[in-house]
């Protein structure tokens, strides 16, 4: 009932020739009702409507408890008659409408970021019925089920998805039901644009064309340009970089020589060359030709003399061959025929016939003149260089490092020698990539787990050491790997009532399996792989590690890249959601601790964590130092191998399950270094090496790429120290390993060293010990801190909204996880899902306590008494 406006209350009744009204008790009189017959056009059924009305005085006179209530009675006989028959309607409850003035919650100006998500807040005035909310934008309704950038929530706060330029204006907040129509007071809403920068323009020429200059290159701050308050780039706007330019040299001519001896020919020659200076960079060449030649006798040449003296010292040379030859021929032809007639001991006097002679002459003669005209015909081709490189007369020296050469590798697993026995005394050192083979007796690929009659085939490309999986059913529960510092959360009701799933959890350490990235990302987290991508879940599940990325100093631009390419392919990487930069689409919730991620969501597929600096900013990231030599090292050397990894468990985990096949053993506590984004290698040097050994390296100092640990696509990256012994009685060997990175003082770590080589064989191995791999062993923890009944309780108590505000978005501020708060919005019992990401992050014994106080603190004893009552039993 509105304001001086009656109600007007209907009856129909067919078939009926009277109706009747009783209201608060009490007959209505009949003078009070309009009667209508109406008619059905198609049937002829004739209906008898009867309205009366109520006004609001009748209604506020009447205190009864009951309310105001009226009943219609239907008669097919006039009252008062035999056996009269009549029927009753319900009864209809008349209340006063009112809407009352003051808004419970009224939305605030604000100033948003370009392309962020905002919610203006507002909670309307109490009234009867529940009145309806609507926004209005400077004065005009806003069309929701047409502006898809505008969702008006269950409690009437307005989310704007993504905040544009037009979008900028005054928001007012309106409240109807029939009683009245309430507007609150505007909130101004601005949308303001951090200026960024655009690209450097090219640098421009050297300053100087001769000498030491400068080159500029510019950039502006129109990438976009700030606006509405923005903030403005920060950084310069010129760059200049020292250059220089090389003098051009014009060549000149050197002095003439001297004049040659005059040539048969009557021709001598002088020379002179462009090499006083020669030209340089670019300089001109000298003009004019580098050889002269003049007639050296005044022009009383002959040319016949010329052409016959050039063929007498032919002729002679040809002549005196010949009578050599010859005569050689007929002494060793007279020699060999005395030797023959006397061996046969008869002594003859007689000579060889002129014939034979003769004969024997012309053959040798004509033998010799063929090979004479060969031997003519090969003429040497003057116009050929030949050069000769010199052999040097000494092996090189290979201890000695090579300019740029990098000494530290990748460890292959297909030359064990190279890395644990002793190297050739010449061998160098080098960069490798190898393809790192896992040869296990059973391959992954055809490993499949069976579990009541289910069977589960797990992807070839992770490791045995870094799988675990097991079967799950409505109850949800826990995967683990805990070398790895890795789990997965399946709440309670993730799989479907009724239903069970044989879910994996794994690493990829693959080298293949790392994503490739530009030169300015990093990889801050393991590769991790959750499956089968098939599983249907119906709510969110939580996977949990560790990331290492040094969150005090900040700096960092933090995405989540995926993968749903298929299990037995190459994984295709690609951005998710940059955290910070969500929107209502975002499938993922991602809570970053200081040193632990958790992702929310609803697919199984791979997961990572990349970042990059803030413009005009030097990240950093925290690498975990580990220093392993064999556990029986040869009596003359002794090798050492420094790690550099991402500082996380399944980091560390993977060296040790490196060196676990290799059978090295650890030989310093694993150590954390800072490693800023500046470019700077990260440097290594081996110091204070005990009496008795020596470095195999001319130099004890190694080096390490920036970019093949920023944004390289290696696992396990390190280098190798070989020391050999020059004293066999010394049996320890000891020193310290230094690390720091190049121009960053503050960011060093020492490794020390200490071991005697005799008792190293004698020592186990510190991985033989080891607990057995989660491949042998699943681990399925089912271990829920909060019971059903509890859950449900405080979701009933904490899911709707109230004036005060301390429901379930509290909760997510007091529990630090509401930078995206829509996520939890947009899920039918956001106190439900929040819950469970507190139980992923939580596993510490005074969890449920410190839960309790924080509702306490929310003024919620309503909520904390329900986990105070039942703490007894169940905690």
């Amino acid at each position: 009932m509105v304001k001086n406006k009656p109600v007007i209350i209907k009856c129909e009744a067919t078939p009926a020739i009277l109706i009747t009204f009783e209201c608060a008790g009490q007959k209505v009189p009949a003078k009070l009702q309009e009667n209508l017959v109406l008619s059905d056009p198609v049937t002829d059924i004739k209906t008898l409507q009867s309205s009366i009305k109520v006004f609001r005085e009748e209604v506020e006179e009447y205190y009864g408890n009951d309310g105001y209530g009226c009943v219609c009675y239907a008669w097919n006989t006039v009252p008062g008659e035999s056996d009269p028959q009549s029927r009753e309607s319900n009864r209809g409850l008349v209340e006063i409408a009112y809407l009352k003035k003051r808004f419970q919650r009224v939305p605030m100006s604000q100033t948003v970021e370009l392309q962020s998500t905002i919610s203006l807040q507002c909670l309307p005035p109490e009234g009867k019925p529940l009145p309806e909310v609507f926004w209005l934008k400077d004065g005009k309704m806003i069309e929701v089920w047409k502006e898809i950038n505008f969702i008006i929530s269950s409690e009437g706060n307005l989310i704007i998805n993504q905040a544009r330029l037009e979008d900028t204006g005054n928001y007012t907040c309106g409240a109807q039901n029939p009683a009245s129509r309430r507007f609150s007071e505007s909130a101004v809403l601005t949308v303001f644009v951090n200026g960024a920068w655009s690209t450097w323009s090219e640098w421009t020429d050297c300053s100087a064309k001769c000498g030491k200059g400068t080159q500029r290159r510019t950039r502006t701050c129109t990438n976009p340009a700030p606006l509405n308050g923005g903030k403005s780039c920060t950084g310069e706007a010129v760059n200049r970089i020292a250059c220089t330019s090389l003098c051009s040299v014009d060549g000149l001519w050197s002095p003439w020589s001297s004049w040659s001896t005059c040539s048969p020919d009557c021709i001598h020659h002088r020379r002179r060359s462009c090499e006083n200076p020669a030209p340089a960079n670019g300089g001109e060449y000298c003009l004019g030709n580098d050889l002269a030649s003049a007639n050296c006798t005044g022009g009383m040449c002959r040319a016949s003399r010329v052409e016959d003296g050039e063929n007498i010292p032919m002729y002679i040379g040809l002549c005196v061959a010949v009578a050599v030859f010859i005569t050689v021929i007929v002494l060793i032809v007279i020699f060999m025929r005395r030797r023959k007639a006397r061996s046969q001991g008869v002594f003859s006097r007689e000579c060889l016939s002129t014939g034979e002679l003769t004969s024997l002459i012309l053959f040798q003669v004509t033998i010799f003149l063929v090979f004479l005209s060969e031997l003519m015909s090969m003429q040497p081709d003057l116009t050929v260089v030949t050069v000769q490189h010199a052999l040097p007369v000494d092996s090189p020296n290979n201890n000695h490092m090579m300019d740029k050469q990098p000494l530290y590798d990748v460890p292959d697993i297909n030359a064990h020698h190279r890395l644990s026995g002793t190297l050739p005394k010449n061998s160098k050192m080098m960069l490798v990539e190898p393809t790192i083979n896992h040869n296990l007796s059973s391959s992954l690929e055809h490993l499949s787990v069976c579990d009541n009659k289910n069977s589960l085939l797990l992807p070839s490309t992770v490791d045995a050491d870094g799988v675990t999986w097991s079967t799950f059913d409505s109850c949800g529960g826990r995967l683990v790997l805990p070398e790895s510092g890795v789990s997965l959360l399946i709440p309670e009701g993730a799989i479907k009532e009724g239903h069970v799933e044989e879910i994996y959890l794994a690493i990829c350490r693959d080298d293949k399996d790392r994503p490739r990235l530009n030169d300015n990302q990093t990889i801050l987290s393991p590769l991790l792989l959750i499956g089968p991508p098939s599983v249907v879940l119906m709510k969110p599940v939580i996977l949990s590690f560790q990331h290492c990325a040094s969150m005090r100093q900040g700096g960092w631009i933090l995405s989540l890249y995926n993968s749903d390419s298929p299990i037995d392919e190459p994984p295709y990487w690609k951005k998710m959601v940059t955290l910070g930069h969500e929107t209502i689409n975002t499938p993922v919730y991602t809570q970053l601790d200081p040193n632990q991620c958790h992702i929310m969501g609803e697919y199984l597929q791979r997961y990572a964590i990349i970042g990059e600096s803030v413009p005009g900013a030097r990240a950093i990231k925290i690498l975990r130092l580990a220093a392993f030599a064999p556990a029986a090292p040869p009596a003359m050397d002794y090798s050492i191998r420094v790690y550099v990894v991402e500082d996380t468990h399944d980091g560390l985990e993977g060296v040790i399950q490196m060196e676990k096949k290799l059978g090295g053993r650890l030989l310093d506590k694993p150590k954390q270094i800072p490693f800023q984004d500046c470019g700077n290698n990260l440097c290594l040097s081996i110091e204070e090496l005990s009496p008795g050994w020596r470095s195999k390296l001319a130099a004890n100092y190694q080096e390490i790429p920036f970019r093949h640990i920023w944004s390289g696509n290696q696992n396990n990256l390190h280098c190798s120290f070989s020391v050999e012994s020059i004293d066999r009685i010394q049996s320890n060997v000891s020193c310290k390993i230094q690390v720091y990175q190049k121009a960053v003082p503050n960011n060093r770590q020492v490794i020390r060293i200490s071991s005697n080589i005799k008792e190293v064989s004698e020592t186990l191995f510190f991985f033989r010990n080891h607990a057995p791999s989660s491949l042998s062993f699943p681990q399925k923890y089912t271990l829920i801190i909060l019971p059903p009944h509890i859950r449900h309780q405080l979701c009933l108590l904490l899911d709707p909204p109230n004036a005060r505000g301390n429901d379930w978005r509290m909760l997510a501020q007091a529990l630090t996880v509401d930078r995206y708060i829509i996520f939890f919005a947009t899920k039918p019992s956001p106190t439900e899902n929040i819950l469970d990401l507190w139980e992923a992050r939580h596993r510490e014994e005074t969890a449920v306590t410190d839960l309790m106080n924080i509702l306490r603190v929310m003024g919620r004893m309503d909520a904390a008494s329900v986990l105070e009552k039942d703490m007894g039993s169940w905690l």
